[in-house]
């Protein structure tokens, strides 16, 4: 029986499942099929796509997972009809105009429940994205059963660990570069960094989340992101260690203790900080206690709103914003609501409080 697997919001995970028996099964169809899919059940389950490559035979996903928060009926069903489409669609809304129509409350508040349990879950976002594949491979090519190999895996990351983010993302983009299908992530299209050149600002603000430590826009993020692949890309030539360590020509890790493994990621984590002398400094001090600080410095200037906020700080996600700094520093009365507009609204905006004037002198 498997054992279940503890995961957590408010933290990034990079994700990955491979097709069984390491079929190439997705040719370039398969693959921008797989990416639509992906962007729709990421909507539908809450979780914010960081980075991304679909290769022919297995995906990577570097995904954050923001706490859960509570979301009006409109924005469930506009989730919901996201995820659905054809017959599944048609009878979800005959099942809900039904319920509308007699105003049963109880049916009402069930089927909600029914789709928001799904919501801000690791496991339910990878459970459907991988059966909405297998679904859409079987009914056009007549295959049966799962076409994905056993469970996904799954790496834990800390949100504020800037390091680790940006060499999850370098290795998810740097797909294309190993397998010779691109010179350079960005011709390869069906991976986030290649959909950020060309212009697409979900994947750009998933760059912005990695590199939130500065102000950045996507320009600069890209300019950053580009040496998080090179250094990437630098492993596969540069691995000799690992490998001699596990005894295999292939890169088989399998056989190394957990001694050797935590030496050779030491490694090459210090060679990646070295990269950004500059910038991994402010990156590294865990709990981000200077961006609270320069918080509470902008709102002396008077009331502002979370996208104003955040603009000036340079923090892409709303989700990881409001859960790291807006609730903390409201719950210990450093800022206050500004206006009586709903919780954390966008149109709400924040004033620094007198314990939060005391706490910067």
């Amino acid at each position: 029986m498997r054992q279940p697997r503890n995961f957590k919001p408010d933290m990034c995970y990079h994700l990955v499942s491979r097709v069984a028996n390491r079929a190439f099964f997705f040719n370039e169809e398969e693959r921008t099929r797989f990416v639509a899919q992906m962007w729709r059940v990421a909507y539908f389950s809450c979780v914010e796509i960081l980075a991304y490559c679909a290769m022919s035979n297995h995906f990577h996903i570097l995904a954050y997972v923001p706490p859960p928060r509570e979301l009006s009926e409109e924005e469930v069903l506009a989730r919901v009809r996201t995820l659905f489409s054809g017959d599944r669609l048609a009878q979800f809304e005959k099942e809900w105009s039904l319920i509308a129509r007699f105003g049963d409350e109880v049916r009402r508040c069930a089927c909600l429940a029914r789709f928001t349990r799904r919501m801000w879950n690791t496991s339910e976002f990878m459970k459907t994205l991988k059966q909405l594949g297998s679904q859409s491979f079987n009914a056009r090519y007549k295959h049966v059963g799962t076409i994905w190999e056993s469970r996904f895996r799954a790496r834990m990351i800390n949100p504020d660990e800037k390091a680790e983010l940006m060499q999850a993302a370098g290795y998810i983009d740097r797909n294309p570069v190993k397998a010779k299908l691109a010179e350079w992530p960005d011709g390869y299209k069906w991976c986030s960094f290649a959909a950020a050149c060309a212009g697409d600002v979900r994947c750009q603000e998933g760059y912005r989340f990695i590199y939130t430590f500065a102000p950045v826009e996507w320009p600069r993020a890209k300019e950053l992101h580009e040496i998080s692949i090179g250094l990437a890309i630098k492993e596969l030539t540069e691995d000799s260690e690992a490998r001699a360590a596990s005894g295999s020509h292939g890169g088989n890790m399998t056989s190394v203790s957990a001694e050797r493994l935590d030496s050779i990621r030491r490694r090459r984590r210090e060679e990646f900080e070295s990269a950004l002398p500059d910038i991994l400094p402010k990156v590294l001090q865990r709990g981000n206690r200077r961006i609270s600080r320069d918080i509470l410095k902008l709102l002396e200037d008077g009331p502002r709103r979370p996208s104003e906020l955040r603009g000036m700080l340079g923090i892409a996600s709303a989700n990881y914003f409001t859960a790291r700094y807006l609730t903390p520093l409201s719950k210990s009365g450093f800022i206050k609501p500004a206006g009586a507009t709903l919780l954390h609204s966008s149109t709400r905006s924040y004033a620094i409080t007198d314990k939060g004037r005391q706490a910067l002198g």
